[in-house]
């Protein structure tokens, strides 16, 4: 079920929501393969009016599963958005759709905590491992023209290059 809240309740003032948004009540999905939704979004957030506005403050989280981007090894990862807001309109451009009195706000939720996933999740800072191991599982080499394996870079041909 997404989160609404039913605007008459503003008039008597602040309104508390706490709780939590399944991940199919989301319908978020990833497109990057090293990141997989690992849990429901966990949500306190404070709503109030603010003129012709909803103002909506608080926090959220969300549990990843994540591989990492260099290294490959499998990691757990929070999105926190602490002090977070979001200001929705009630009329003109932009405003916020209305469902029988009660704004569904699971789409502001939703893109916001979509921007804060990791654009290239790392298990850790600076890890600057790569997967070394081939097919067979043993060190992966450079086949050049002269037929000899070279260990050491994918750039030694063009070292080897005379451009004058």
């Amino acid at each position: 079920m997404p989160l609404l809240l039913k605007i008459e309740m503003l008039a008597e003032g602040p309104v508390s929501l706490r709780g939590e948004l399944a991940v199919d009540e989301l319908q978020m999905e990833t497109l990057d393969e090293l990141i997989k939704i690992g849990g429901p979004l966990e949500y306190d957030l404070t709503a109030k009016r603010a003129g012709d506005n909803i103002s909506l403050q608080g926090s959220m989280g969300m549990h990843l599963k994540c591989e990492c981007a260099r290294c490959l090894q499998p990691f757990e990862y929070r999105v926190e958005l602490q002090e977070w807001s979001c200001l929705l309109p009630l009329s003109g451009e932009g405003n916020i759709e209305l469902i029988n009195a009660s704004a569904d706000l699971t789409p502001y939720l939703r893109e916001d905590t979509f921007l804060s996933f990791p654009q290239h999740p790392l298990c850790e800072t600076g890890c600057d491992e790569s997967p070394k191991a081939g097919v067979d599982g043993k060190p992966t080499t450079l086949k050049l023209d002269s037929g000899n394996h070279n260990e050491a870079s994918a750039w030694a041909e063009l070292d080897q290059l005379n451009l004058e």
